[in-house]
């Protein structure tokens, strides 16, 4: 494999786009020799206005709750359909497409081999996360994307429960699981993170607005804590004070989005985490996975809810932090009480670092090469 190209929904050379995974996937495979091609299938800014105010309408009408919008619709599947061809043709020497996404694909459109690379897909997002059955425009963006699906040549969930899923849902047998990714630019030696955290009274939460029900908790537990502890700071990442809405304690920093593309926004972002004596995100269902082991490389105990692929990944019971069972002000300061008073809390944070520093992207970029070298060369 020479060469491949490399669609994403987002700018591949911005370490912004994605947590930061187009980026590190494509530079990974450039570091190995490999030519990338990069392709961004960012939605077409006059197409979406004009659907917005059209069909965007229209479905809002048909049901306030949808999660349709534009980027699923047909509109703009046949404008990335478009934009795929004329890729194909100006890159005929690819060895391979790849796409970061579920949502599109080229296996209609060439006989060289397509992989797919994702998180989740639609599908998977009403069965977990919405827990309803999606509308009729849903249900056929649903359609368009298993269609894809099926017919890979190589289809890459990052996580071990949507792979298992995948492989009940679909009849494609080449659906693998190969491990996570740290989307990590920096690095820390044990060390120097070890005495960062010798003497902290620093909490880190990382999360968008989304995740607004686990910060509320923290916050609650945090002012709790404060009481005993004047020196204790809480540091909210990905929020500013208005997407929280209440007034918040002393000490309660939020720094809003942290661009890591930025040299002294990304040095912010990663002095945070090596400062932080406890990593703590409660949110129900989905605790900010990529941030969570990104703390846990950092040497920082986790507090989360024992989210499925979590526990999928990691097992019932984790020794570099606290499953916190509810997502409650006094099951999270429970939980911060039993870190801070561990008796050997250097030993919690080296069993953090050792449970994920093997999910290098230049491993896990090895073993999908391993993968696609073996699968049958396309014309």
């Amino acid at each position: 494999m020479r060469e491949v190209t490399v669609f994403t929904n987002g700018d591949s050379t911005k370490l912004s786009t994605w947590s930061n995974v187009p980026y590190l996937f494509t530079q990974t495979l450039i570091e190995k020799g490999i030519k990338v091609n990069r392709v961004d299938l960012t939605p077409d800014a006059s197409l979406k206005n004009f659907w917005d105010k059209t069909m965007g309408r229209v479905a809002r009408k048909l049901n306030k709750q949808t999660n349709f919008e534009y980027f699923r619709s047909r509109l703009h599947f046949m404008n990335v359909s478009s934009r795929i061809k004329k890729a194909i043709h100006a890159h005929r020497q690819t060895d391979i497409f790849i796409f970061l996404t579920f949502s599109f694909s080229a296996s209609k459109l060439t006989k060289k081999p397509v992989v797919l690379f994702g998180d989740w897909t639609y599908d998977y997002y009403f069965q977990y996360y919405e827990n309803r059955k999606p509308d009729l425009l849903e249900q056929q963006s649903i359609h368009r994307e298993n269609s894809g699906i099926e017919i890979a040549d190589l289809v890459l969930p990052l996580f071990p429960g949507i792979a298992a899923h995948m492989k009940k849902t679909y009849s494609n047998k080449n659906i693998h699981y190969l491990g996570n990714v740290i989307n990590s630019v920096n690095t820390i030696s044990e060390a120097e993170a070890l005495k960062a955290k010798e003497n902290s009274n620093e909490l880190l939460f990382v999360g968008g607005p989304k995740y607004l029900a686990g910060a509320l908790s923290l916050i609650t537990a945090f002012g709790n804590l404060k009481k005993q502890n004047p020196l204790l700071k809480l540091h909210i990442v990905g929020m500013k004070e208005a997407d929280i809405g209440i007034t918040l304690p002393t000490d309660v920093i939020c720094y809003g989005y942290i661009d890591k593309g930025n040299d002294k926004e990304r040095e912010l972002y990663y002095d945070l985490f090596k400062r932080a004596k406890a990593f703590i995100n409660t949110t129900p269902k989905w605790g900010a996975f990529s941030a969570t082991i990104e703390a846990m490389y950092f040497y920082n105990p986790v507090i989360v809810m024992p989210y499925d692929e979590f526990v999928e990944t990691f097992g019932k019971q984790i020794p570099f932090g606290v499953y916190c069972h509810e997502n409650t002000a006094e099951a999270i300061e429970k939980s911060i009480r039993t870190v801070f008073e561990h008796t050997d809390y250097n030993s919690v944070c080296i069993q953090a670092n050792n449970a994920v520093k093997d999910y290098s992207w230049s491993a896990y970029i090895d073993k999908m090469i391993r993968l696609i070298n073996a699968l049958p060369k396309g014309d």
